[in-house]
C-alpha cells in the first residue's frame, strides 16, 4: 500500500487506467456501497476542495486491489471522504485481499499520522470485520462497535397496507379534502432546482429546532453538491405537494439497490398534525418497489421515532476506531463509566417510576410553558380577556394616530416565511437559536400564523396571531384551556427596533381584521427583563 496526498492524489484522479480499475474493483467489493463510487467521492474532492485528498492504494500503474479515499476532518480525525455526508466509509477490496489491504492501511496511517485517531462511521453490514475480534493484538488500538441499521423493505403490498391504516387513511382523507395531494418523484433538474431552496428552508428550520443545526446556512457546498450528485443520477428526490405547496419530500444518495435517508428530508409543520413525512416515506417506498429498488435505508443509530414505524428490516453496521492504546483505554472506561450509570439510572427508574414520571411531567411543564420567559426575552402578549399585567410604570401609544409613510422603504413585513425565520441572530444573547426555533416551530404545529418584521436580512420581530379557540401553548390561561377570542404575541423583537414593532402590530390587526381599537403599553422594569413590552386590548 501506498499513499498519495493532495495534488500526487489529484494526479492519480486524472488517470483514466486508474478510475476504470476503480470502477471494476467496486464491482467486485461485496460490501461496498454508493459512498465508495468514484463518481461521489471524486465530486466530494472536487467541491469541498478545502479537503485534503488523501488516497491509500496499492496501484502500480496496472492492477488495483485496494483503495481508500480519506481526508481529514474538523475534529482533526482521519475519516472517509465525504465525512458526515457519506453514510457508509469503507476500504475496497476483493474478499481474499480484505485483512491485507486493511491492515496494511493501518500500519500506514500510524506512520504517516501518528498523533491522529482514524474513524469510521459506519461501516456497512457485511464488512469483514471478524478478525479484529479474534486478533487480541487488535484490542490495545481498534474499537469496533455495532449499531443497528434499520430498512424498509419495499414491499408495495405490505406499505400499501400501512397507509390503509385507520389513522393514516384519515390523514390522507383530511389533506385530500383541504386540496389535491399528490406524490411525485423529480426527474429533471430544472424541476429540482426549482424546489431545492424549499426544501432547505422546511430542513433547516427543523433541524434547527431540534438539533441546533442549520447546515445549509453555514456549508454552503452542500447545495452545489447535492445538486451535482443529481446530475449524476446518484440522488433521488420526491415530494408530496398538497396543491402547489410542498408539505413532505425527500432527497436520498441512490445506489443500485437502495436509496439511503442522507442527503436532505423535511416536512411542513403547517402540517406536522397530518403526519405529512411518515406519509412520504411511505408512498416513497411504494414508489421504490415500483421501480426495483429494494430497499429504503433509514441509516444506523437504533430504530426510534418514525425509524420505528417505519423499519420492516435490520442489518448490523459497524463503528470502527483505531486510535493510540492509551486513548482506547480511556474511551472504553468513559463507555463502561456510562453503561454503568445508565444502568443504575434504569434499576432507580424501575423502583421510582411513579415519583420519576411526576418529576418528567413537571419538568415537560416547565420547558413547555417557560421556554421563552426564562432566559429574559423580551415578551408581550394582549387578549380579549382584559387581563392586564402588573407593572411600575406605564406608557399608552394609540396605534391608529401612528403613520407608516417611509418606513416600507427601509422595513418589510412578511407573513408565515419560515426563511425569515431563520435570519434570528443568537449573538444578541436573548435566548438561543435551537429554543427560538423549537418554539416557534411548535407554534406553527399548533396552528398559530406568524408574522416578521425584517430590515434587510435582519430579523427585528416576530409577531403571532392566535386564532380563536386554538391551542395557546405556553400562552394558554392558568386553566390550560385556549381562549374564545384571538391573541397576539410578540415572541421576539430587537429593542432598537422597538419603534417600529407597533407598525407591525397594527398592519396584521388590520390583515386578520380585529375589530377593536389596541393601545400599546410599554413597560420599564428593573428586573432583568428590561424593557419588557406588554400589551392591553381594550374593547
Amino acid at each position: 500500500m501506498k499513499i498519495f496526498l493532495g495534488e500526487k492524489a489529484n494526479d492519480l484522479f486524472k488517470d483514466e487506467k486508474f478510475l476504470e480499475a476503480w470502477d471494476r474493483l467496486l464491482g467486485l467489493c461485496p460490501w461496498a456501497t454508493v459512498f465508495q463510487s468514484k463518481e461521489f467521492v471524486l465530486t466530494w474532492y472536487t467541491i469541498y476542495n478545502k479537503y485534503t485528498p488523501i488516497l491509500l492504494t496499492d496501484w502500480d500503474g496496472y492492477k488495483l486491489n485496494g483503495l481508500f479515499t480519506l481526508t481529514i476532518n474538523n475534529k482533526g480525525e482521519i475519516t472517509a471522504a465525504g465525512t458526515n455526508q457519506a453514510e457508509y466509509q469503507v476500504w475496497l477490496s476483493t474478499t481474499e485481499d480484505s485483512y491485507f489491504i486493511l491492515k496494511s492501511s493501518l500500519k500506514l496511517i500510524k506512520r504517516v499520522f501518528p498523533n491522529k485517531p482514524f474513524v469510521l462511521k459506519y461501516l456497512p453490514p457485511r464488512s469483514p470485520v471478524e478478525q479484529f475480534n479474534k486478533e487480541s493484538k487488535w484490542k490495545k488500538e481498534v474499537i469496533l462497535k455495532t449499531h443497528l441499521q434499520p430498512l424498509m423493505v419495499s414491499n408495495e403490498k405490505l406499505l400499501a397496507q400501512e397507509l390503509k391504516k385507520k389513522n393514516r387513511k384519515e390523514k390522507v382523507n383530511r389533506l385530500k379534502r383541504k386540496g389535491s395531494l399528490n406524490f411525485a418523484v423529480i426527474s429533471t433538474i430544472d424541476e429540482f432546482l426549482k424546489i431545492f431552496d424549499d426544501l432547505i428552508i422546511q430542513s433547516d428550520f427543523r433541524k434547527g429546532a431540534m438539533y441546533d443545526k442549520v447546515t445549509f446556512q453555514y456549508e454552503i457546498e452542500r447545495k452545489d453538491f447535492l445538486i451535482r450528485l443529481f446530475e449524476l443520477g446518484l440522488l433521488h428526490v420526491s415530494i408530496l405537494k398538497l396543491d402547489d405547496e410542498i408539505i413532505a419530500s425527500n432527497a436520498g444518495i441512490a445506489g443500485k439497490e437502495m436509496v439511503h435517508l442522507q442527503g436532505i428530508n423535511s416536512h411542513s409543520p403547517f402540517y406536522a398534525k397530518y403526519s405529512p413525512g411518515i406519509l412520504h416515506f411511505l408512498m416513497l417506498g411504494i414508489e421504490l418497489g415500483k421501480s426495483g429498488i429494494e430497499y429504503f435505508d433509514l441509516t444506523p443509530g437504533g430504530v426510534k421515532g418514525y425509524k420505528e414505524i417505519l423499519s420492516n428490516c435490520s442489518q448490523v453496521a459497524y463503528e470502527f476506531k483505531y486510535l493510540s492504546p492509551i486513548k482506547v483505554k480511556k474511551e472504553l472506561l468513559n463507555e463502561a463509566i456510562k453503561d454503568k450509570l445508565k444502568s443504575l439510572f434504569e434499576g432507580l427508574l424501575k423502583q421510582n417510576y411513579q415519583s420519576f414520571k411526576i418529576a418528567q411531567q413537571f419538568q415537560n411543564g416547565k420547558k413547555k410553558y417557560n421556554l421563552l420567559s426564562k432566559k429574559g426575552l423580551k415578551f408581550f402578549e394582549f387578549d380579549g380577556m382584559n387581563r392586564v399585567f402588573s407593572s411600575r410604570s406605564k406608557t399608552y401609544l394609540t396605534l391608529s394616530s401612528i403613520g407608516k409613510e417611509g418606513l416600507q422603504k427601509v422595513f418589510k413585513f412578511s407573513e408565515n416565511k419560515m426563511a425569515d425565520l431563520l435570519n434570528f441572530d443568537e449573538s444578541l444573547g436573548i435566548i438561543t437559536r435551537k429554543e427560538f426555533l423549537f418554539d416557534c416551530m411548535k407554534r406553527i404545529e399548533l396552528g398559530h400564523s406568524f408574522f416578521c418584521l425584517m430590515s434587510g436580512n435582519s430579523l427585528c420581530a416576530v409577531l403571532w396571531y392566535i386564532p380563536t379557540n386554538v391551542s395557546l401553548g405556553e400562552l394558554s390561561s392558568p386553566q390550560g384551556k385556549s381562549l374564545n377570542t384571538g391573541v397576539m404575541a410578540f415572541s421576539y423583537y430587537q429593542s432598537q427596533y422597538l419603534s417600529v414593532t407597533h407598525c407591525l402590530l397594527y398592519s396584521v390587526i388590520k390583515k386578520v381584521d380585529v375589530p377593536f381599537p389596541v393601545q400599546l403599553q410599554l413597560c420599564s422594569s428593573q428586573t432583568k427583563l428590561k424593557n419588557h413590552l406588554k400589551l392591553r386590548l381594550n374593547v
